[in-house]
Formats: structure tokens, sequence, C-alpha cells
């Protein structure tokens, strides 16, 4: 029997302990004139994705000259979004790298939004994690904070502004029966917290990726008289033992399991806050240049770079079709969308009047 050339290289990578797609890059002449685009400037979660992956990427998918990056002056992705759903073949040739905001951006009707994400193709998912934190009395069951120390009070919580990641908080918080006020302004968790402690704001929402110093620290640091009250997301890289899901507190507090399409709503929002970057094929690209982008992501994501960089922002990587399931979590039902913009439709004039969110 003849041993080809291909097989060759399958059995050395064999011998090595690698997966084959790890050590010989897609067939040259497949891609061409590659580029990724960005949903944000360079320094953008996506733009460092991009700089640090650029390199290991293009030799994965057998590039003879490096991709392209294409970077977008606005932070939510929007307009690049809107050009690469309008104008990228699904040829494999072009790529979008967006931030999870450009998901907000859609779930919340933004009249900006003429995108569909919904249709894109998922290769590769950097999703994170948030913790709700509250002004509360300590060592008090959830129940007895909510019944007791905020019964009949507005909470103020620090947001970077409506419509923003914090929605996340805001739509828990309502579930959880109480009334919020979005204060606008915080851009990142450490001066949410600064407010916080100085009594400026009642509640914040943190994310690891935008502070200053590891989050094991600040949850074991945290002001006087406040406490966690939930995450969504994963903890299981910190020390954090005792904070519970949202859907512990849900229960804690209300005695029955979340329903109803505002908590479908709050899902997808909620997924879509997590999701600290994406990267994206259009719809209708082929099966087998789908499978060439999923392998060369999975490729990147053991690159030793790209693994520091997930693993200083507390990101978890998933690839190929393990990437597939979190987006799909992001887009909820018609009755959860129309749930959502009635919701919200009602409550934004409420809070640009400094008013509490009104339940429906």
């Amino acid at each position: 029997m003849r041993l080809t050339r291909r097989a060759a290289l399958k059995g050395l990578a064999a011998l090595t302990g690698a997966a084959p797609f790890l050590n010989i890059p897609a067939r040259a002449g497949t891609l061409t004139d590659v580029q990724l685009l960005l949903g944000g400037t360079l320094a953008s979660t996506p733009g460092q994705f991009a700089e640090l992956a650029s390199g290991p990427l293009s030799h994965a998918l057998g590039l003879e000259t490096p991709l392209e990056l294409t970077p977008d002056i606005g932070q939510d992705g929007v307009r690049a979004a809107n050009l690469f759903d309008a104008n990228s073949a699904p040829d494999g040739n072009t790529a979008l790298a967006l931030p999870g905001a450009t998901l907000l951006a859609s779930l919340t009707g933004d009249s900006r939004v003429h995108y569909d994400f919904g249709r894109w193709i998922p290769v590769l998912v950097a999703s994170t994690t948030t913790v709700v934190i509250a002004r509360a009395e300590l060592h008090k069951t959830l129940r007895s904070r909510l019944t007791g120390f905020f019964h009949d009070h507005p909470v103020r919580l620090a947001v970077s502004h409506i419509g923003g990641p914090e929605l996340n908080a805001l739509m828990g918080l309502s579930l959880l029966g109480l009334r919020p006020i979005p204060v606008p302004g915080y851009v990142d968790s450490s001066n949410a917290l600064t407010a916080l402690h100085e009594g400026t704001v009642d509640a914040v929402q943190i994310s690891p990726y935008t502070l200053d110093r590891p989050l094991d620290d600040v949850l074991a640091n945290l002001p006087e008289g406040t406490s966690a009250i939930y995450y969504t997301g994963d903890l299981t890289d910190t020390h954090a033992t005792t904070i519970p899901i949202f859907m512990e507190a849900y229960q804690q507090a209300r005695h029955r399991p979340p329903e109803g399409p505002f908590y479908h709503a709050w899902q997808a929002v909620s997924a879509a806050a997590d999701t600290a970057m994406a990267v994206a094929l259009p719809m209708l690209t082929p099966p087998e240049i789908v499978t060439q982008w999923s392998h060369a992501c999975s490729a990147v994501g053991s690159d030793s770079g790209i693994r520091r960089w997930a693993d200083l922002h507390h990101f978890k990587l998933a690839t190929g079709e393990n990437a597939a399931p979190f987006l799909s979590r992001t887009v909820p039902d018609l009755g959860a969308t129309l749930a959502l913009r009635r919701w919200l439709a009602v409550n934004i004039p409420r809070w640009r009047e400094g008013q509490e969110t009104r339940h429906l």
C-alpha cells in the first residue's frame, strides 16, 4: 500500500500528540485577502484579541499573507456590524470580531442597528462574568435584604449609560422585586465601586476585565455594609464560593423559579452582557469554510499568548462548535423581545426623570 503525503503528515501529528489541525494549516489558496473587521478600535477588547491572534490565525488558516485588521472608530461595534451584515460575501474572506455591546444594541432596539446577529455563525466566543453588589446589612439572607433594607426604597444603580451592559443588573434587580434607578456616567467597575463606597449609589455591576485589580481582591475587600447579591457567568476561577448565581438568589427571594417573557428577555441580555467578544462569519458561509475557520480558531485558543490574555481578564474561550451555544443564548424569542422593548419604552422616560423602574 502506498503511503500518501497527507497520511504521513496525519501520522506524524498523531505521534506528537497534537490534533492534526493544530499543526497542518488549511490549504493555501482557499482563502485570499482575508480581513477581520473589528467592532471597536485596536484598544478595545476585540482589537486586543485581533492584534494578539492575527499571526496564529493567519498561520492556522494557511494564508500566504497576514490577514488584514480593520478597526472601527466606535466602541460598541454597531457600525462595523452593519457593514459586515450588508457587504460581506459568505466566502470566508471576511469575519467580524464584535463586543457584547453589539448584541445589546440589537436586543434593545437601537435605531442604528441594521443587522441580525442571530444569522451569523460564531467560531470563537470569549465570555466573562458579572457580579452585582449592593448595600445591605451583612450576614443576612437575600430575602431579609429585600424585605428589610431595601423595602420601599429605590436602588440607585451605577451604569455606564442607559442600554449599556448594566442593563443586565437593571433587569435582574427588577426581577428580584427591587426598584432600581440607573445613575449614568460610571464607565468602568473601579469608578462604580468608589461611588458605592462613598454612598453615591446603592448598587453596582462589576466585570473582571474592567477592574484595575484582581476580582478576588475586590470581592474580599468590599465597602463596609455591602455584599454581593448574585453573579452571572462563571466564577470557578476565583475563590468566591458563597455568592449565589442569579437563579439561586431569585429562589431565595421569591421561593419559586423565575419564568415568563421578561425573565427570558433577561436571560438573553445577561448572556450578551457576559459576552466580552466573539468572532463570527456571515450567514450562508459554506460548511467546509466554517470548519476551516473553526479549526483555526481552536488553534488560536490554544496559543500561549491568547491564553495569557484570556486568563488575565478572566475570559473563558469557546471555539469551533463549542462557540455556537454561547451566541444562541443571546437570541430571545419574539415574546421575550416584545417584553423587553415594552419594558424599556415604559421606563426609559422615567429613568431620564430620575424615577425608579416600574414593573410591568
